[in-house]
């Protein structure tokens, strides 16, 4: 038997980690606070070195799950 194992690529990591980041600080932000985005955006950059342009991607991406998710259980 074969057994395949699939390692997440970085940019998955990394969006999780944003996803992670916004959920665990949310609360110390205003609703759709700009301010937590920037903040998740900092994180990326300055403790796990990703490049500020793909920063900003990922966590629009992981902010726009966030958001998907909350419309669906609404």
């Amino acid at each position: 038997m074969i057994t395949t194992h699939i390692t997440p690529d970085y940019r998955t990591c990394m969006q999780d980690a944003a996803h992670a980041y916004l959920l665990r600080h949310r609360a110390e932000y205003l609703v759709d606070s700009d301010q937590l985005f920037s903040s998740a955006e900092r994180h990326l950059i300055v403790a796990l070195e990703v490049p500020a342009s793909l920063a900003a991607k990922l966590v629009h991406l992981a902010w726009t799950d966030i958001r998907q998710v909350e419309s669906l259980s609404a």
